[in-house]
């Protein structure tokens, strides 16, 4: 790829992740990540002011791209605390939802992940409905198994001499 006169040349940023790896993005893409928490998590806002896409198609395909992008990825989860997305923010946020009555659907989708989030959630229960035929068959298949098991030890205690069983 040449270069021609008056092309800017990204120089690339270097931090060190949460991770400890140290990553490299170019200045755009370090503004793309920016942008892209200023907006709230919006990739398609993000794409449209950084790199100028014609419609918000070809946004929301540009920002697809980015944010799959592993060194992308590791700036934006360096920066979350910063822009406010800490655990006692979204626990607000989500107290907030959970008390709120305009948006019911919000509301009980909050109320579900609180209960899974806490582990409170009722053992599923399995009703079983057994008819006559069904238990006595059951029974059946009970002493079937009980039997074979008998004559399967009956049959090792004769071919393997043992201690005698008290009586």
């Amino acid at each position: 790829m040449s270069r021609k006169k008056g092309d800017k040349i990204e120089s690339p940023f270097k931090f060190k992740g949460n991770d400890g790896k140290i990553y490299k993005i170019t200045l755009k893409e370090k503004l793309f990540c920016e942008t892209y928490l200023e907006t709230r998590g919006s990739g398609v806002d993000a794409a449209l002011r950084v790199y100028n896409c014609k419609n918000r198609q070809v946004a929301w395909t540009m920002a697809s791209q980015e944010l799959i992008k592993p060194q992308i990825i590791a700036y934006i989860d360096l920066k979350l605390e910063e822009y406010g997305f800490t655990d006692e923010n979204v626990k607000k946020q989500h107290l907030f939802t959970l008390n709120q009555f305009q948006d019911l659907g919000a509301k009980n989708k909050a109320v579900d992940m609180f209960y899974k989030l806490k582990g409170t959630y009722a053992p599923e229960q399995i009703k079983h409905s057994l008819d006559e035929d069904d238990i006595e068959e059951r029974i059946r298949e009970v002493k079937a198994r009980i039997g074979a098991i008998g004559a399967s030890e009956k049959k090792d205690s004769i071919s393997e001499p043992g201690p005698p069983i008290p009586s």
